[in-house]
C-alpha cells in the first residue's frame, strides 16, 4: 500500500490566518465598546488583554499616522463609530471588559478578542494606521 504525504507550502501558513480577515470582508479598523465602563478618554490610552499584555498603544502606531490623527478617535455610539472614516467600511467591533490604569484611562479586552486582533494585525495595517475608535458613555 502506497502512502501519500501532502506537503503544504509555507504560503498556507500565511493564507490560513489571512482568511480570517476575509471571512467577513477585509477588516478596516477596530471599534472598542467601552460605553458601560468608567473609562476616561485620554490622548494615549493603552489597550491590554486580561493577562496585562499590551494589544495597542502609542508604540503600535506609525509616526506619520500618529501625527495625522492621534492614537484613537472617540464616539458616543457604535453607530457613530461605524460611519467614522477613521475605521472605514468594515471595522471589527469588540467590547472592553474593564477600565484600568491610572484614572481608568486604559481598557482591558478579553483574551479571545485580543487573540483575534493580534492575528488580524499580523496581515493588516489598521493598528499601525491608528484606525481605532473607542465608544464612550
Amino acid at each position: 500500500m502506497k502512502k501519500v504525504i501532502l506537503k503544504l507550502s509555507p504560503l498556507w501558513l500565511i493564507l490560513i490566518p489571512f482568511s480570517l480577515a476575509f471571512s467577513q470582508g477585509v477588516v478596516t479598523g477596530l471599534i472598542i465598546d467601552a460605553q458601560d465602563l468608567p473609562f476616561i478618554p485620554s490622548a494615549a490610552p493603552k489597550i491590554i488583554d486580561e493577562d496585562g499584555r499590551e494589544i495597542y498603544g502609542s508604540t503600535y502606531v506609525d509616526k506619520e499616522w500618529l501625527e495625522k490623527q492621534g492614537i484613537v478617535g472617540y464616539a458616543k455610539s457604535i453607530a457613530e463609530a461605524k460611519v467614522n472614516p477613521r475605521v472605514a467600511a468594515n471595522p471589527l467591533v469588540v467590547k472592553a471588559i474593564q477600565a484600568a490604569g491610572a484614572n481608568n484611562r486604559n481598557l482591558i479586552l478579553s483574551n479571545e478578542d485580543a487573540r483575534k486582533i493580534r492575528e488580524l494585525s499580523k496581515h493588516l495595517n489598521f493598528l499601525e494606521h491608528a484606525k481605532v475608535m473607542i465608544v464612550v458613555p
